[in-house]
């Protein structure tokens, strides 16, 4: 029988997730977007990453998990391949010009 992964590779998986989803340094992401993380490692996985100061839980909603700067950098590192954030864009010019 293969050996459990230890909670920081679980945390890691977590982390992932948040990458994955390209979610910047403060973004928040549901429970069910963490489907790829087997069931029996979650919640050992989130106390970790809770534990490293990685996420926080939402204090109104326990299903919804923020990444904090501290994990946004840990997960660029862990997985540098992945660009920027979707959402933060250079300003762009308009397409008239006079």
């Amino acid at each position: 029988m293969p050996e459990p992964p230890s909670d920081e590779d679980v945390s890691r998986q977590i982390l992932c997730v948040f990458m994955s989803h390209r979610v910047p340094a403060s973004g928040t992401l549901q429970r069910n977007y963490f489907f790829g993380v087997r069931d029996s490692d979650f919640q050992r996985g989130i106390n970790k990453a809770v534990a490293n100061n990685w996420i926080t839980i939402d204090l109104r909603n326990r299903y919804r998990y923020q990444l904090t700067a501290t994990g946004y950098a840990v997960g660029r590192t862990i997985n540098p391949v992945l660009d920027a954030p979707i959402n933060v864009r250079a300003p762009q010019k308009s397409a008239l010009s006079y």
